[in-house]
C-alpha cells in the first residue's frame, strides 16, 4: 500500500497546484462499462481497490471510497494500510457521495474530475473538468487496438439492417427520430459486431448513431477490417473516427427512449438455441473438470521442497490450478472463445468474500476439510454461460451442510417458480431467501442478473433482487439464479444456474389443477433451467428437503446425466453417474 500513499500524495500536489479542493473519480470508462480497459482503471491504480463499483473523493485531508455490499469484505482487505477509508453503500450510517460533498464542501469550493467518466448526480457536483491522473500515471496503459469482427446472423438470429429497422421503428413510435448509443454492449448488439477490447467481454470501444438519414459508427479506424466495412456498408452505416464524436450534440438530438436493453434482454429463438448449445458444451467441460479435481484431491502426493525453499506436496491442487484447468477443458469445446469472467475459485474462508479475486498473491492449496466455491463461465460464439457450484472436500461439518441445504432450497424455490405474466423480479426474490431468513441469515447481493448472448455476462434490464425493479419478466429473458450465504472468515456457499423465462402450459404442466376458465386468470410464466452441471448431494441434509424439493434435485441431476452422458467417455460417464445418483 506504499504505492497508494505515494500516488495520493502526487494527486494532492496536483490538486494544490490547480487550486482544487476535492477530486472525484468513478471506476468506469466513458461508456459506463462494468468491466473496463486497463487504461481506465484509475481507481485501482490510485487505491489498490479492484472491485467493479467504486466512487472516490480525495481532499487534502481525506481519501474516501464508496462501494456496495459485494465488495465490503474484499474492499476492506484491499484498502487495509492505504490512505483510503471504505464507505459502505446501503448501510444506514453511510452517507452517499453526493450528500457527503454537500455536507463537507461549501460554496466556492473547487470540485474537479474527469467528466469523460463522471455521470449522473456525481457529475453535477464537478465545477472543474480536468484529468489529473494522466500526468501522474507515468506508465498508463494505452487504449486497445484490437480488430473488430462481424457477428453473423447465424448466431445472432437477425440481420443488422433488420435489427436497426426494428430499433428505429420502436424509437419513432415513442416520438424520437434517432438514437445515440454509448454503452458498448448496445453498440455491439445493434450492429452485429464483436470485439476484444475488454477482458472476458466481446465488445469494442465505440459509439453509434442510428438514424433513417444514415447510421454512424464512431470507432478507431485501425480496428476496422474490410469485412466489417462491407457489413456496415450493407446496413447503411458510415464509419467515422472515434475521437470525432460530438457527445453533447448527439445526446441532445437523440431520443431519450432507448429500447435496446429490453430488446437485447429478450432472446430470439436462434439465441435461445445457442444458449442451449453453449450450456451443453460447458456441461461437458465442467464434468471433466470436477472429475479431474476429485481424482487429484484424493490422490496422495509426496512432500517436496519448492524453489523458494518452502515445503509442498507434489500433486497439490491450488485455487489457481483450478482456474487454469477450467480454461483447458473449455478450450476443448467447439466455438469457445474465452472465459466470460475471471473464475472465482475460493477455498473455505476465501469463499466468504462474494467477489473474491483468485490470483497468485492470494492463491492457496485445497487441502484438509471444508467447502470449495467455484464461480465460472465461458464465452462461446453461440452463447454465454455463468455457473457457481459449491462442493465438499474431506469432512464437511453439520453447520456447513445445513447452510448448503438452505441455499439449495432457495435455489429450487426460484427455479420452480410459476408466476402470472407481468410479474417483476423483485416479487420473486423472497422465494430464494425465505429459508435463510428463518435461520436469521441472508445475503446482500441480488439473486439474479441478466446474461448476454455472447456479450456481457451481466446485463439488464431484468433482475431478481430485494430492491424494486419496475421491469417485468418477459418470455425469452435469460438470467441467473444464485442465492448464497457468506460467513466471514469461515466459508461461503452459492448455487447458480442460468434460467430462461418461458410460457407455462397449465394443461400439460399442472395436470392435477382444478379445471377452470383460464381466461379469468390469465397466462403464466415459469423458469426453464439451462445450466448442465450436477449438484453435490454429499453436502445435502436430505431430511431438510420436502418431497417437491427432493424430487426437483433428483430430477435435475438425472437430466444432467442423461443429457451429458452421450458426449462423455466411459470414465467421465461412470463418474457422473455416481455423482447424479438419486438421493
Amino acid at each position: 500500500m506504499i504505492a497508494s500513499f505515494t500516488r495520493v500524495k502526487k494527486l494532492r500536489e496536483a490538486m494544490k497546484k490547480e487550486g482544487i479542493d476535492a477530486y472525484l473519480m468513478v471506476n468506469t470508462d466513458p461508456h459506463e462499462s462494468e468491466y473496463i480497459p486497463d487504461y481506465w482503471k484509475c481507481v485501482t491504480w490510485l487505491s489498490g481497490f479492484k472491485g467493479e463499483v467504486a466512487t472516490v473523493i480525495v481532499t487534502q485531508d481525506q481519501a474516501l471510497l464508496w462501494t456496495d455490499s459485494r465488495f465490503f469484505i474484499s474492499g476492506a482487505l484491499q484498502l487495509k494500510g492505504s490512505p483510503f477509508s471504505l464507505m459502505k453503500l446501503g448501510m444506514t450510517d453511510t452517507i452517499l457521495p453526493a450528500d457527503w460533498i454537500d455536507a463537507n464542501l461549501g460554496e466556492g469550493k473547487v470540485i474537479a474530475g474527469d467528466k469523460r467518466v463522471l455521470f449522473g448526480c456525481i457529475a453535477k457536483k464537478v465545477n472543474k473538468d480536468i484529468d489529473l491522473i494522466s500526468p501522474i500515471w507515468s506508465k498508463r496503459p494505452s487504449l486497445p487496438k484490437n480488430k473488430i469482427e462481424v457477428y453473423p446472423a447465424e448466431y445472432s438470429g437477425e440481420a443488422t439492417s433488420d435489427r436497426i429497422e426494428r430499433i428505429l421503428s420502436d424509437v419513432e413510435a415513442h416520438g424520437g427520430k434517432s438514437l445515440f448509443l454509448s454503452a458498448l454492449d448496445e453498440v455491439a448488439w445493434a450492429l452485429n459486431l464483436r470485439g476484444s477490447d475488454i477482458h472476458c467481454t466481446p465488445v469494442f470501444l465505440a459509439y453509434a448513431l442510428l438514424s433513417r438519414d444514415g447510421s454512424k459508427l464512431y470507432v478507431d479506424q485501425d480496428k476496422v477490417t474490410d469485412e466489417v466495412r462491407k457489413a456496415m456498408k450493407a446496413a447503411n452505416v458510415e464509419i467515422e473516427d472515434y475521437d470525432s464524436v460530438n457527445l453533447e450534440a448527439l445526446r441532445a438530438e437523440s431520443s431519450p427512449y432507448n429500447p435496446i436493453q429490453l430488446m437485447k434482454g429478450i432472446k430470439n429463438n436462434v439465441e435461445i438455441e445457442g444458449f442451449r448449445n453453449a450450456m451443453l458444451k460447458d456441461g461437458i467441460a465442467l464434468t471433466k473438470f470436477y472429475h479431474w479435481l476429485e481424482d487429484n484431491l484424493k490422490s496422495e502426493g509426496e512432500f517436496v521442497i519448492n524453489a523458494d525453499g518452502s515445503f509442498g506436496i507434489s500433486n497439490e491442487v491450488t485455487e489457481m490450478d483450478c482456474m487454469r484447468k477450467l480454461i483447458e477443458f473449455r478450450k476443448q469445446q467447439p466455438l469457445y472463445k474465452e472465459e466470460s469472467f475471471d473464475a472465482i475459485v475460493a477455498w473455505n474462508a476465501h469463499a466468504a468474500l462474494p467477489h473474491y479475486e483468485t490470483c497468485e498473491e492470494s492463491n492457496v492449496p485445497i487441502t484438509g476439510d471444508g467447502l470449495l466455491l467455484i464461480d465460472t463461465g465461458g464465452q462461446y460464439l453461440d452463447g454465454t454461460t455463468d455457473i457457481t457450484r459449491t462442493i465438499g472436500v474431506g469432512k464437511v461439518s453439520d453447520a456447513m451442510k445445513r447452510d448448503y441445504t438452505l441455499v439449495l432450497k432457495g435455489h429450487i424455490r426460484l427455479a420452480s417458480a410459476v408466476f402470472p405474466v407481468g410479474t417483476r423480479g423483485d416479487q420473486l426474490d423472497a422465494l430464494a431467501r425465505i429459508d435463510l431468513w428463518r435461520d436469521g441469515k441472508t445475503y446482500r447481493h441480488g439473486t439474479s442478473h441478466g446474461v448476454g448472448h455472447y456479450l456481457g455476462v451481466h446485463e439488464g434490464p431484468e433482475s431478481v433482487r430485494m430492491e424494486h425493479n419496475p421491469q417485468k419478466l418477459v418470455e425469452g429473458m435469460v438470467f441467473s439464479n444464485e442465492p448464497a450465504i457468506y460467513l466471514g472468515g469461515k466459508y461461503g456457499i452459492r448455487h447458480e444456474n442460468c434460467v430462461l423465462v418461458r410460457k407455462f402450459d397449465v394443461e400439460k404442466e399442472a395436470p392435477n389443477a382444478t379445471p377452470c376458465d383460464q381466461s379469468e386468470h390469465g397466462d403464466f410464466h415459469c423458469l426453464e433451467t439451462l445450466t448442465l452441471c450436477y449438484f453435490d448431494t454429499s453436502c445435502v441434509i436430505k431430511e431438510m428437503l420436502d418431497c417437491f424439493e427432493l424430487e426437483w434435485l433428483n430430477s435435475y441431476n438425472k437430466w444432467v446425466y442423461d443429457t451429458l452422458a452421450p458426449h462423455l467417455d466411459e470414465s467421465d460417464r461412470c463418474w457422473l453417474s455416481e455423482k447424479t445418483a438419486e438421493l
